[in-house]
């Protein structure tokens, strides 16, 4: 949300400093009260986007969440465009999230999701080796395995 004390990430503007009045616009336009991730939630979700991933043929090298989202780090090589992938994981997760809570029309996620392309080596061993590891929920890593949520 916008008020978050670090900052937040607006569409089309990147970063931004702390908007305690435009997330207060936010939460009265919102349809829904803000849903939380606890910790069987985000296992449950790293565990939807790796069998989707498995299920296409995708490789899921990592993902990690936080009470309020989560990431996944996917490649794939058959061609298919990284929006539909974005779609296919957020739109199974939803509808997963959906049978599971028995909240029907609910918006899970964000419309348009952050997306950044990893294009050099170095990149991705940050993701995998830094950025994935440093958020305090579960932590999901292809060649490690999972990492429970921090104080527990």
């Amino acid at each position: 949300m916008p008020d978050h004390k670090r900052g937040f990430t607006q569409r089309d503007e990147g970063y931004q400093v702390s908007n305690p009045a435009l997330a207060s616009a936010y939460r009265d336009a919102a349809k829904f009260p803000p849903y939380e991730f606890d910790h069987e939630t985000q296992r449950f979700l790293i565990e939807v986007a790796i069998d989707v991933c498995a299920r296409r043929g995708w490789k899921l090298h990592g993902a990690s969440a936080e009470r309020t989202h989560l990431h996944d780090l996917v490649s794939w090589r058959d061609g298919t465009r990284w929006a539909a992938v974005r779609g296919k994981i957020k739109n199974i997760m939803s509808l997963e999230l959906s049978k599971r809570s028995g909240e029907v029309g609910r918006r899970w996620f964000v419309e348009e999701a952050s997306r950044k392309r990893v294009e050099r080596d170095a990149h991705f061993d940050y993701l995998k080796e830094t950025y994935l590891p440093d958020h305090s929920g579960w932590c999901y890593d292809d060649a490690r395995g999972w990492r429970p949520p921090r104080g527990t």
